[in-house]
């Protein structure tokens, strides 16, 4: 059933997506990885994880895929930053038994040592970095030489007709990527387009056409 939201309740849903907060971010963030499931896990495929690969991933939300991620291969570490005190607390309740580490961070500044990952990733977040050219230099700063970053985003094209996107949201395509990593000493090295039927933030069942970007360093 599709739920009509008023003016006010899109601009509430719009700036908790961009900024989980409270008992109602703890539901956004619930409702994120549920609708996200689909994207979060093609994008764990797509990192192509090896053994005792340390990952860092920027806007876990409640990182409620994390088993998923553990199990792709053995002794992997795995390091989770995000923006969102609320996200931060959900994330280490609902993993409070798998080994993994939780920093809160400004968005900006990865609080880590160069060339510190062998993956990193980020789905659906890219929309709400602050200083995205910043944050690129920061990923390319602490991969190790061969390691490679996965970046998923619902295609530009699609989400700027989405009722809850608006001026929180910058959206992005593959020329736009393509740019920014030129600008951060990063390169695409593939890009998969893929598309899958969903609910939305609105419980509206929708088709979403997404990309996900694999980069690496120069």
């Amino acid at each position: 059933m599709n739920q009509e939201f008023t003016k006010d309740e899109l601009r509430e849903l719009e700036k908790q997506l961009s900024h989980p907060n409270g008992e109602i971010g703890i539901e956004v963030g619930k409702t994120m990885n549920e609708t996200n499931i689909g994207m979060t896990l093609n994008s764990i495929g797509f990192l192509e994880l090896k053994k005792h690969n340390s990952v860092l991933e920027l806007g876990h939300g409640n990182c409620g895929h994390l088993g998923k991620l553990l199990e792709s291969a053995q002794g992997i570490k795995y390091f989770g930053l995000e923006i969102s005190e609320t996200m931060l607390s959900e994330a280490k309740k609902l993993n409070a038994d798998k080994e993994a580490e939780f920093k809160l961070y400004d968005g900006e500044t990865i609080p880590y040592e160069d060339s510190t990952f062998d993956r990193i990733f980020s789905v659906n977040c890219i929309y709400f970095w602050s200083n995205p050219e910043k944050l690129m230099r920061e990923i390319r700063r602490t991969l190790k030489s061969n390691g490679f970053c996965v970046l998923a985003y619902v295609n530009k094209d699609f989400a700027k007709n989405l009722p809850f996107v608006r001026d929180k949201f910058t959206l992005y395509d593959q020329a736009d990527i393509t740019n920014l990593a030129k600008k951060s000493d990063l390169e695409i090295v593939e890009i998969k387009e893929l598309i899958e039927q969903v609910k939305s933030k609105t419980a509206q069942s929708v088709t979403r056409k997404y990309a996900m970007a694999k980069l690496k360093g120069l």
